[in-house]
């Protein structure tokens, strides 16, 4: 899914994160500079372009240290 703003990001990752389906997932809030936009992915896999900003883990969010 994708945002153009962080906040909404996130509020969609954590509501996946509370999903049973996605119960001890990590689900991804990544940034791509091509698109300046957001997105949710349960995948950590990233290009060049991309960044991870945090993920969420059963309603809970753990920050990038590189932010």
């Amino acid at each position: 899914m994708h945002t153009t703003s962080k906040n909404e990001a996130k509020q969609l990752a954590k509501s996946y994160s509370h999903n049973k389906e996605y119960k001890d997932v990590h689900v991804y809030v990544i940034y791509c500079n091509r698109t300046k936009q957001y997105y949710v992915d349960t995948n950590s896999l990233i290009r060049l372009w991309e960044k991870i900003i945090g993920y969420y883990t059963n309603g809970f969010f753990t920050s990038n240290r590189n932010e």
